[in-house]
Formats: C-alpha cells, sequence, structure tokens
C-alpha cells in the first residue's frame, strides 16, 4: 500500500476512534460504559433474569460490553411490551444541554419486530407512561429495515398520549454483526426554539442540528439502553458498549 494511502487510513481510523470516544479532549460527565464489570454505574434493572449481562465479547471499547437479551413474555415491569433495560437518572430537564456517545452492536440473533416499536436506546420522560421524548428504534417497516429517531415533545395530552411534535429520522441501514457509533448531541426543551437535536453515526453527520421540542412540557427525561419492544414470538439479542455523558 502506498505511503500515502497509509497514513489516509490511518486518519480514518483515528477519527473514527476519536468519534467513538466522544472526541480526545471530551470531558467526561458520566460514565454507563460497562467497565465496572457490572450494572452498578446504572440507577437499576428492569430485566428478568438472564436477559442483562456483563460481557467480554464482542467489545467496541475496554474489557467490557453489555448484552441483553428479549425472549417472549420478558415483561418485568408488568406493563406493555417486552423488554430488558439498563436505566440512569440523569437529572436532565429545561434547559439542559447534553452530548452522549456511545456504540451498538446488532448480531445475526437480532430479530426485530415488524414495524418500529424496536427500541434499544431512549430517553424517557419523567412520571408517565406515554412514548419517550427521544427513542433510538429499529424501523422494520422498511426493506431492509433502518435505524431512526423518533422524537416526541412539546404539550402533552397526557389522555391521548399525543405529543403536539412527533417526528422521525430514519438515518441508515441495519447491518448485522458490526459496530454502530453514536454522538447524540441534545438540548432539552419543549421549546422548538430553544430545543435541538444532532447525531453523529460513525464519524457522519447523519441529522443535522435541527431546532425541535425535545421534551414535554413539565418533564425531565432518564436514560435507558438495552431493549423495548412490543409482544413477540421472537428472542432477541443485542449488545451496547461505552455509553457516557461528556462535554467537547
Amino acid at each position: 500500500m502506498p505511503g500515502r494511502t497509509r497514513i489516509a487510513c490511518l486518519l480514518a481510523v483515528l477519527t473514527l476512534a476519536g468519534a467513538a470516544a466522544g472526541g480526545a479532549h471530551a470531558t467526561i460527565v458520566k460514565r454507563l460504559d460497562y467497565e465496572s464489570g457490572n450494572f452498578r454505574q446504572w440507577s437499576g434493572l428492569d430485566s428478568v433474569t438472564g436477559g442483562a449481562r456483563i460481557v467480554a465479547s464482542p467489545v467496541r471499547q475496554g474489557h467490557y460490553a453489555a448484552r441483553f437479551i428479549v425472549r417472549p413474555g420478558d415483561d418485568p415491569l408488568r406493563a406493555s411490551g417486552e423488554r430488558a433495560e439498563a436505566y440512569y437518572f440523569t437529572g436532565e430537564h429545561e434547559g439542559s444541554e447534553s452530548w452522549w456517545a456511545w456504540s451498538t452492536y446488532f448480531p445475526t440473533g437480532f430479530r426485530p419486530n415488524s414495524g418500529a416499536w424496536n427500541v434499544f436506546t431512549q430517553w424517557h420522560q419523567t412520571l408517565h407512561t406515554c412514548p419517550p421524548p427521544i427513542a433510538f428504534e429499529v424501523n422494520n417497516y422498511l426493506s431492509p429495515a433502518k435505524l431512526r429517531l423518533h422524537l416526541n415533545g412539546g404539550a402533552l395530552n397526557t389522555s391521548t398520549c399525543r405529543a403536539s411534535v412527533s417526528k422521525y429520522w430514519n438515518f441508515v441501514t441495519l447491518r448485522r454483526n458490526r459496530w454502530y457509533n453514536f454522538i447524540f448531541h441534545v438540548k432539552w426543551s419543549a421549546s422548538a426554539s430553544v430545543g435541538f437535536v444532532k447525531l453523529t453515526v460513525n464519524g457522519r453527520v447523519v441529522i443535522p442540528k435541527t431546532h425541535v421540542p425535545t421534551l414535554y412540557k413539565g418533564y425531565g427525561v432518564s436514560v435507558r439502553q438495552g431493549f423495548y419492544r412490543g409482544s413477540s414470538s421472537l428472542t432477541t439479542t443485542i449488545f451496547h458498549d461505552g455509553l457516557r455523558r461528556f462535554r467537547p
């Protein structure tokens, strides 16, 4: 390989590694990266026994990642949907600005439901059971399936769970057996003139900075990661690694 080509390839690798780490000079605000070898970095787990495990392979960074498996009937909250999720009370609220980075691996054993209720990372509002303001999903309505960001914000009708603003972006095609490295920049607000989102995946901006309401009025959010879906006859496996909140 010519020297100039080798240098270009090395720069590309370093750029991707820096993006996955949240930037070479970033200040880490909170680590939820599973490097403790358990889930003690998190506030808790919503999972049946064996649904959430720390593993040494596959790993995107460090020594450990988390494997989440959802089987038919896995409903630890006895609520709508089946899940295996870790959750953390982030304290994000109206006016907060956040940068989050993490990596997700969809193995051969990742088997999404038809439709788009296949949530792998979400920021859920406090104190209510309506759909979250921010949900990263696998949209299996499409063929091939896409990863998408689904947003709800502004005023919330708690009787119908309808938000004044609902928007989604199908941003990349789902491929098995590869890591997706996310950097999510968000300003939390129920106002479209204040709130915004920006998303980078594998070093490429897939959603430019877009002003939208990112909260329901009067609510904060907490982060949840794993897998959450509707009732299913499928067993589904997914891996996450390296979740952290940072400041660039």
